[in-house]
């Protein structure tokens, strides 16, 4: 079999993203054979063990056709299956060879997609799905590292739905909007909100409570066991012992009650210590946890984590119990609702422990026993949204979030009753988060288009974008005349003011990020030679104007052009 794999970084004749371009220019019979034979056994192994869906349609024979339609919707699928943003995939016959298009954030993870279905669809009947799950989950293992995760999932979907540029400038750093109306987010915190002063470890947030005169529990800092064990006399039991520098709960003991679980929230706080080798010590708050969002100083929602639980049915066993709650939380975190599976670890078996429990135990039916003492969903704790805050709670919050002067702030309180006041009942404020943890609010059913838009808010947009589509001669004489603002002649000069920069060494995608990222932009000229259009596609699906020059008005152009449906000038 001859395939002729394209990597187009923009939109082209296929597709409005970036996309692989597969061209199966030959297909021996009997390879072709094999695919149609198998290709309905791949489809219904990937429905029945990771919920794909495919329609087969009515025919009584299958052809090449409903072969590569299935690759087209099958490595979107495995694509997105551990995180992803994908859409744009699909099948055309080009002068009677298949064409296979298929969108990527890494082209070489989706070129590996559709290589790992080629390879399972040729294997067919030899193939057992044991060796099937280890391909497929050794590739979701780099998905899940090079795809997007799910703090810019939220983003990105708001981004689709307002037609707004967005585009990966480092690993978590993301670019949404264009040059003046852009704003350039780490996860779902704003870059301007981690360079700034504020700090929100554990320590500083009991300074800014007490600041506002919000309520919190009293503690103290310790940096040994022995100063540890002091604090925990000092303090009183039940407390709660956790780093000071850690987030996301981790390293956090609550509910400690004896000089024992003392020894053990110790050694798990010290995994988390960082250089500063400081611990908290602080007075125990019974209730549940809860996370008040605030952006740009107005409250957002409520969402309530829960460490997690089993259930007793009187003939399982703990173990069992965990193992029927993790096969509905697969690594498709769209599909379980965000919620991650419950690994059996240390801090398992001491909570267990702690109720006079193993994991052998089998509970009696409706008996509950909790498996951590903290309740992040990394864990595999859950979550719900609440309405019903007190309004004096939301008051002392939005004190809070006024002092922090964050874009984005996530301000942690416990209470046995969000609904009463904390004088009534007892809340405490107990930790303030740069990083406002979206996927806790996803997890309790948030709508994340909503939520993402509330994030970027409503002054990200898009600035005037214009391609200039020339022969090599025209753009060399343009390079030395150009007086516009800004422009960038691909694939690596920037014409500023009329000084020219060479940039060395960066893709010219990072390239064109980069320079979008610039607050002080009002507009972009890009200028490209027709061969650079036709082997890459264009910069960007975002253009307000494309100017094409005498002869470079090619069938690609044109398709191209039509596909994003932009207007079209003589240059």
């Amino acid at each position: 079999m001859k395939i002729n794999v394209s990597t187009y970084w923009g939109p082209n004749r296929y597709s409005k993203r970036p996309s692989v371009v597969f061209c199966f220019e030959e297909i021996p019979e009997e390879k072709m054979s094999v695919m149609q034979r198998s290709f309905v056994t791949l489809a219904k192994y990937l429905e029945k063990n990771f919920g794909y869906s495919h329609t087969f349609g009515h025919k009584r024979a299958i052809d090449r056709n409903d072969v590569f339609e299935f690759l087209s919707s099958a490595s979107i699928f495995i694509l997105n299956f551990a995180r992803g943003d994908l859409e744009e995939s699909g099948y055309i016959t080009d002068n009677a060879v298949p064409v296979l298009f298929v969108e990527f954030h890494k082209p070489e993870l989706t070129a590996k997609a559709v290589n790992i279905l080629l390879k399972l669809l040729f294997r067919g009947a030899k193939g057992k799905e044991h060796e099937f799950h280890s391909v497929l989950n050794t590739f979701w293992d780099e998905c899940q590292r090079g795809h997007p995760d799910f703090q810019a999932h939220a983003l990105i979907t708001a981004a689709k739905s307002k037609n707004l540029y967005y585009q990966n400038l480092d690993k978590k750093v993301w670019l949404y909007g264009m040059g003046a109306k852009s704003k350039i987010f780490f996860e779902t915190s704003t870059v301007e909100d981690l360079q700034s002063d504020v700090k929100t470890d554990k320590l500083s947030g009991k300074k800014i409570f007490n600041t506002v005169g919000a309520p919190t529990a009293r503690y103290k800092i310790v940096r040994d066991r022995a100063e540890l064990l002091a604090a925990a006399h000092h303090i009183g039991f039940p407390c709660a012992v956790k780093p000071v520098h850690s987030d996301s709960g981790r390293g956090v003991t609550a509910n400690v009650r004896t000089l024992d679980d003392v020894e053990f929230a110790y050694t798990e706080a010290r995994k988390f210590i960082g250089k500063s080798n400081e611990i908290m010590v602080e007075k125990h708050v019974p209730g549940r946890d809860y996370r008040l969002l605030f952006l740009r100083g107005d409250f957002i929602g409520c969402a309530s984590s829960v460490a997690p639980f089993v259930i007793g049915d009187g003939a399982k066993s703990i173990r069992e119990l965990i193992d029927v709650v993790n096969s509905k939380r697969t690594r498709n975190l769209y599909a379980s609702n965000y919620l991650r599976p419950i690994k059996i670890d240390a801090s398992v078996k001491e909570a267990l422990s702690v109720q006079g429990c193993d994991l052998k135990t089998v509970l009696k039916p409706g008996q509950k026993v909790t498996l951590r003492r903290n309740t992040n969903l990394g864990g595999g704790g859950s979550t719900e949204l609440f309405e019903n805050v007190h309004h004096d709670v939301l008051i002392h919050a939005k004190e809070i979030a006024r002092c922090c002067g964050l874009h984005s702030v996530g301000i942690d309180y416990i209470t046995e009753d969000i609904s009463k006041s904390p004088s009534a009942s007892g809340g405490n404020f107990t930790e303030l988060n740069k990083m406002p943890g979206v996927p806790l609010f996803l997890a309790a059913g948030y709508d994340i288009g909503r939520l993402g838009d509330q994030f970027l808010g409503n002054r990200v947009g898009n600035i005037e974008l214009n391609l200039f589509i020339f022969q090599k001669e025209r753009c060399k004489e343009l390079l030395q005349s150009y007086s516009g603002d800004c422009a960038i002649f691909l694939p690596d000069t920037v014409v500023k003011k009329s000084k020219k920069f060479k940039v060395e060494d960066v893709h010219f995608r990072q390239l064109i990020g980069k320079v979008l990222s610039d607050r002080q932009l009002k507009s972009l000229d890009i200028i490209a030679t027709l061969e650079f259009i036709e082997q890459y596609g264009f910069p960007t699906e975002h253009i307000s104007t494309v100017f094409v020059g005498e002869f470079c008005k090619t069938r690609i152009v044109r398709e191209t052009a039509e596909k994003l449906n932009c207007h079209v000038q003589c240059a």
